[in-house]
């Protein structure tokens, strides 16, 4: 038989066809390397090595910083008896269920600052096990779906969330928020048990608990609800091939879960209300500048500026849109409606940024579909290696930046002071150092009582003010009382912008006590104060010396010129201004050696920087009291106190003095003696 020109053409193009299938096929073996089912051995020491690192982080470092406001509410509400605890959180911001478990905690771990913290961290840890669980789930309902899933979706979810910095930094609280998300992925992973047996009464029954536990522990919990709810919807909206029948008994039956859990939160749904819309409407951020920012809180948290997020953020969105063009609704959702949900009750100030933590574990598994897409495309099978390829080097790089970004943020959280949490442990230990014996200590706002009293147990004693609202005849009389009973006051001042917008507390103590020391400790103010025997109305040294063009010191009294190492120089002086005046000035006073060197010295705005030099009055005398404070270790011998004034914004213009030795920019003013 003779063979035909065309047979060898055709021969040749079914050995090409079969050798570019080869090729394809082996670059999708390549491909699908991680989707193919691991041994369980290999995926169970994976994940072991993950949580060991989630352990490592939440409990590193656990107790290197002081407890905070919050943190002393929960130490301190914990003592209480379980009735006390109850009806102290029927006032509170919060539920009681987190309270009642740390007070079980406390007897197993004790009260230290490790131990209460670390209930926070094996929950953190339990998120990230929880994560993996639903990563898993979330693989099997792909399979079910005859669409390729990759195991390593679950374990590279688990390690975003072990890595996550908001997650990690309340598994280092003694507070409710990582018990807050805990419930939130338990409850999701539940309902996908109660979705795929059909609602079943055991599995409706634990997630009935568990989304009661959820309202008890925080009052952000419905969005999780409610994100539930929708997804519910969806998935009966969806549902191929079942009777409407059927799907209106699934709704029903979810709509009884539903309301078996507002039955169990019946008895606490008066106070929830109440507390609900007892918030005083603060101002509410634009929608786009409220989105950025929680963005880059729920990637990085607090503990890294916007400005050197930026690179990370912009890693974290494009894997967040590679993972959404996989039409994953569970992750979609349970990440994008406590965002809203926030939004439309207008908690969008960066102190409530801590309530989308139910959010943090879905925003990992987002990414992390986004690293392992489970749909490649339409690709024809010829390109399909190669698209693939290229994507998963992409999504490779990207991961591997969030991951570097987590580790940023992490390093700041653990040794940059910028982001330390107050340090009340600090201050009470400074405090009990300077062993003051007739010290007093002023908190304003009184909700700090419990975290200073939590290290401050005995010794001076504490003045919670104002209580209540902030009175100004009530407060006058309870510091006038307070202040007759002291010659030095300790102010800590935090929160109170809230409790005490006048600054009454702070008003009347510079009036009548001499700040010696004012000093930021993270975002609360120590403050130092010497009272006085008496006040200092006259002015028993005359000087009448002109500062500038405008201002003159008419004068000063001071109140001893003998003093010892602890104590504060306490001077008034007395100003006047001929002029109104146009810039802002600070005062300084430096306390020299008979070498010039400053042992000591005080710079603040008149009045403690509520009497600025702007708003005084032409012809109008200025009394204004400056305390200085010696320093335990000075020795004894003669010191010079010298005077000055500069701008408040450039601390080298100085005002020139006229002296009748010529013009100066700075005043000896008195010497003082130590003994």
């Amino acid at each position: 038989m003779e063979t035909t020109p065309s047979e060898p053409q055709s021969d040749n193009r079914s050995r090409i066809t079969d050798y570019r299938s080869r090729i394809t096929d082996y670059g999708l073996r390549i491909t699908d390397y991680g989707s193919r089912i691991a041994p369980p051995h290999q995926y169970r020491i994976a994940l072991v090595l993950i949580l060991l690192l989630a352990t490592g982080l939440r409990f590193y470092r656990l107790d290197a910083q002081s407890f905070w406001n919050d943190e002393g509410n929960s130490a301190r509400l914990s003592e209480r008896p379980i009735p006390a605890i109850i009806e102290g959180t029927a006032s509170d911001i919060h539920p009681p269920l987190y309270y009642l478990i740390l007070r079980g905690w406390r007897e197993l771990v004790g009260e230290t600052e490790f131990g209460l913290r670390s209930f926070s961290a094996f929950v953190g840890v339990g998120i990230v096990a929880l994560t993996f669980a639903l990563g898993k789930e979330l693989e099997e309902r792909a399979r079910a779906r005859r669409k390729r899933a990759p195991l390593a979706l679950a374990l590279s979810s688990s390690l975003l969330t072990a890595v996550s910095p908001p997650l990690i930094y309340y598994s280092q609280e003694t507070r409710m928020y990582s018990l807050l998300a805990f419930w939130a992925v338990l409850t999701t992973w539940l309902l996908f048990t109660i979705h795929n047996s059909q609602f079943t009464i055991h599995n409706s029954l634990f997630y009935i608990l568990a989304a009661a536990a959820g309202l008890y522990t925080h009052y952000f919990f419905p969005a999780v609800l409610l994100a539930h709810s929708l997804l519910i919807l969806i998935w009966l909206l969806t549902k191929r091939g079942a009777s409407n029948l059927s799907l209106f008994r699934r709704f029903i039956r979810w709509a009884s879960i539903m309301l078996v859990v507002l039955l169990i939160y019946l008895p606490w749904l008066p106070v929830f209300i109440n507390q609900a819309g007892g918030r005083p409407n603060e101002a509410r951020q634009s929608f786009l500048s409220f989105v950025t920012n929680a963005g880059r809180w729920l990637a990085f948290g607090a503990t890294m500026e916007t400005e050197t997020a930026v690179p990370y953020l912009i890693a974290a969105v494009l894997l967040l849109g590679m993972g959404a063009l996989m039409r994953n609704w569970t992750a979609v959702i349970l990440l994008v409606v406590p965002i809203l949900f926030m939004y439309a009750v207008g908690t969008t100030q960066p102190q409530f940024f801590k309530f989308m933590i139910v959010s943090v574990p879905f925003l990992c598994l987002l990414m992390a579909m986004g690293v392992w897409r489970l749909e490649i495309g339409d690709w024809r099978l010829e390109d399909r290696w190669l698209i693939s390829s290229l994507q998963s080097l992409v999504s490779s790089l990207l991961f591997l930046a969030v991951l570097a970004g987590s580790g940023r943020s992490l390093h700041n959280l653990y040794f940059n002071p910028a982001y330390a949490r107050a340090d009340y442990r600090g201050m009470a230990a400074r405090i009990e150092a300077e062993a003051h014996p007739n010290a007093g200590i002023v908190l304003d706002a009184p909700n700090q009582w419990e975290a200073f009293t939590y290290y401050h147990r005995s010794g001076a004693p504490v003045y919670p003010i104002p209580m209540g609202r902030p009175l100004p005849d009530k407060i006058n009389a309870e510091l006038t009382e307070i202040a007759a009973k002291h010659d030095r006051l300790y102010a800590i001042f935090w929160g109170e912008a809230q409790r005490d917008p006048e600054r009454l507390v702070e008003r009347w103590l510079d009036e009548h006590a001499f700040k010696a020391a004012d000093e930021w400790v993270s975002d609360v103010r120590f403050v130092t104060y010497a009272v006085p025997s008496e006040a200092a109305d006259e002015m028993e040294t005359a000087v009448n010396l002109l500062f500038g063009d405008a201002i003159t010191l008419n004068g000063y009294t001071l109140a001893s010129d003998h003093l010892t190492p602890g104590d504060i120089v306490q001077i008034t002086l007395f100003w006047e201004t001929a002029v109104p005046l146009q810039t802002r000035y600070k005062i300084f006073l430096h306390l020299v050696n008979k070498n010039g060197d400053i042992i000591a010295q005080r710079d603040s705005e008149p009045g403690g920087g509520l009497n600025l030099t702007v708003n005084w009055e032409p012809g109008q005398p200025v009394s204004d009291n400056h305390g200085v404070l010696i320093p335990a270790d000075t020795p004894p011998g003669a010191y010079q106190l010298l005077l000055g004034l500069y701008d408040a914004a450039d601390s080298t213009a100085r005002l020139p003095i006229q002296t009748s030795a010529g013009i100066v920019d700075v005043l000896p003013l008195l010497t003082i003696q130590i003994k």
